[in-house]
């Protein structure tokens, strides 16, 4: 995050103390996770989010490569596979998806979300949520 918070700055021609006057929070919290000593707590991150709405969310906290929420992708969308199901129930859950044979609405997919959720795992871990992106870039999330 470190980082991520010096290339913003960077490319905002910001300062540490201008960015926290933005930000309304302490120079030293931001003076602080620069020199690597602290993270930055939820409210900061929700606070910079809104303070620049063109930075995209996933990049700042889930590494995704694009740093603003306008660009496109360098590579196409790859499902990521969960240790916690089987190579079957993947296959069949992206090819549902990928077929847009599952609706948000439909009892069915109810189901096979709760199949999921109640499905052992070799592991002993469980599923706690589950999160379908669709292609016109809108998602649903299903937790336990």
């Amino acid at each position: 995050m470190k980082e991520k918070l010096d290339f913003l700055l960077r490319s905002k021609s910001l300062t540490a103390t201008s960015f926290a006057r933005l930000l309304e929070i302490q120079p030293s919290s931001v003076s602080h996770i620069l020199s690597g000593r602290n993270k930055p707590s939820f409210d900061m991150v929700v606070k910079l989010l809104k303070a620049f709405p063109d930075i995209n969310p996933d990049w700042l906290l889930l590494d995704d490569e694009r740093v603003y929420r306008d660009e496109v992708p360098s590579s196409s969308f790859s499902p990521i596979t969960s240790p916690n199901l089987s190579s079957d129930d993947q296959a069949s859950l992206f090819t549902t998806v990928e077929n847009n044979e599952l609706s948000a609405t439909s009892v069915e997919s109810k189901n096979e979300i709760a199949n999921i959720f109640s499905s052992p795992s070799s592991a002993g871990k469980s599923v706690d949520r589950v999160i379908i992106l669709y292609s016109d870039k809108t998602f649903d999330s299903y937790s336990r």
